[in-house]
């Protein structure tokens, strides 16, 4: 499962949006509206509005007003737009202990019910920064390396997938992210045979890199109830009715920094099965979720989309049928390695920073060069 981020919250908590200066219309007098008592002027942006919108949330609820009276009330005395465009509607469910799905928008910035389209959500830079403010710079990618469980520089693409998928799975790979047919198709064994085709390790036949379907699937085509121009039956082997396991989800930001990215995720309690790098500059993580269906995938995803893209994450990524990097492959637009970072087939529920380190960088490279039968010559893991 994967929780609520937290270690998060002040980051959602955070006065975010615009800067400068902002001013809202004048209130609107009502003669029958009830006026909080004791309520100081909204600081002027950016710093301490957010604060002043919980504190004048409790001041409205105390002096009677409706929800949506307290909505438009504050809304209209803040000093800069609400960021995001529910800021206020969250205070006021919060101060008032309701859903926030039950509270419409009222007053003169909107007369809608306040959840936006999620493509008008947007990433925040700040917000992000101070999410992670209390987490120190390091090398993320040797501090993950040294608390892997199972040793990056040990796996190639399909020891990789052997690691993470069952006996009997069926795993599909591809280069292009619009490929209706893959590239291959991984039948997981065990023992198995982990030799990667050249093809693969290569980077494909279009040089864009290599992608894996991220649950596992039956390998055949099915009718997606969809028609084409001609009237004839869509068929993939890539849709929703193909998943056999609704095992893992995506978390992956093309707009944060790296360093930055993979600190947040450091705060998630979530089960991190892996963590990978792009071959370009995002990083992947597979999160461990074992839901039961598509519509349990969903219900536990749903929630988050919103609060995790104003932190960065690509919410389109966030889908229960979604291609991801596959680690061990070369990258040639990018000519990079899409890098293994970390690696924990049966994850727990926990912070990656709360993990222990099993041994050194030092000391594991040392020992794991000498010995491993798969070491991979190219030697990526030192680069």
């Amino acid at each position: 499962m994967i929780a609520p981020p937290d270690d998060a919250a002040p980051a959602r908590r955070a006065a975010g949006g615009l800067r400068g200066s902002y001013c809202m219309p004048p209130p609107q007098s009502n003669p029958n509206l009830a006026m909080p008592d004791r309520v100081p002027p909204c600081p002027p942006s950016p710093g301490g509005v957010h604060s002043w919108t919980l504190a004048t949330a409790n001041r409205c609820r105390m002096a009677g007003m409706s929800e949506p009276e307290a909505v438009g009330w504050i809304t209209a005395r803040m000093t800069r737009p609400p960021s995001p465009a529910n800021e206020v509607q969250s205070a006021v469910s919060k101060a008032y202990g309701t859903p926030r799905s039950t509270i419409p928008v009222t007053g003169p910035t909107c007369t809608r019910a306040h959840t936006i389209p999620i493509t008008e959500v947007r990433y925040d830079p700040a917000r992000l920064l101070q999410a992670t403010a209390k987490i120190e710079s390091r090398n993320w990618r040797r501090w993950l390396w040294e608390r892997s469980p199972k040793r990056p520089e040990a796996m190639n693409a399909y020891s990789f997938l052997s690691s993470l998928y069952r006996a009997g799975e069926t795993v599909l790979i591809f280069d292009r992210l619009d490929s209706k047919a893959p590239l291959a198709t991984v039948q997981v064994t065990e023992p198995m045979d982990c030799r990667v085709p050249d093809i693969i390790r290569a980077g494909g036949r279009y040089g864009s890199g290599i992608w894996y379907l991220a649950n596992p699937v039956d390998g055949r085509w099915h009718d997606t109830g969809e028609r084409d121009s001609q009237g004839k039956a869509i068929m993939s082997c890539r849709s929703q009715h193909a998943v056999t396991s609704w095992r893992y989800a995506v978390l992956e930001s093309d707009q944060a920094p790296a360093d930055r990215w993979i600190a947040f995720v450091a705060t998630l309690p979530i089960k991190a099965a892996a963590i990978y790098s792009s071959g370009g500059r995002s990083v992947h993580t597979l999160v461990r979720l074992d839901a039961g269906s598509k519509e349990e995938w969903d219900s536990i995803i749903g929630p988050l989309k919103r609060p995790f893209k104003v932190l960065g994450v690509d919410a389109g990524a966030l889908s229960g049928v979604r291609l991801t990097r596959l680690p061990g492959c070369w990258r040639p637009e990018k000519g990079g390695y899409q890098k293994l970072l970390y690696l924990h087939p049966d994850p727990p529920l926990c912070r990656l920073l709360d993990l222990p380190v099993p041994h050194s960088r030092p000391w594991t490279l040392t020992h794991w060069r000498t010995t491993c039968l798969r070491w991979n010559c190219a030697q990526e893991a030192f680069q």
